[in-house]
């Protein structure tokens, strides 16, 4: 599921801006997990070091994991209203 729908479909624009976080983040992730393999490929050994790119991935698994809180938090928030 994507973060950021969930709100978009309980009418919350917050979404607007958690989806593309989530995206961005989920982009950013394959970018570094592509040149990883790519580069095992071309050594035929695992990277030490992460291979090509690893900043990329952590700061992609970091946007995709505050996406993923942001709209978790949302989520709980909106179920706290529809139970008062």
């Amino acid at each position: 599921m994507l973060p950021g729908l969930g709100s978009l479909l309980a009418g919350r624009r917050v979404g607007w801006l958690q989806a593309p976080l989530a995206v961005a983040g989920f982009a950013l992730t394959i970018v570094w997990f592509a040149s990883f393999v790519r580069e095992w490929a071309r050594l035929d050994e695992l990277p030490a070091d992460g291979g090509p790119h690893f900043r990329l991935g952590l700061i992609g698994v970091g946007l995709f994991a505050i996406a993923w809180g942001w709209a978790l938090v949302t989520g709980l928030r909106l179920l706290r209203v529809t139970r008062e």
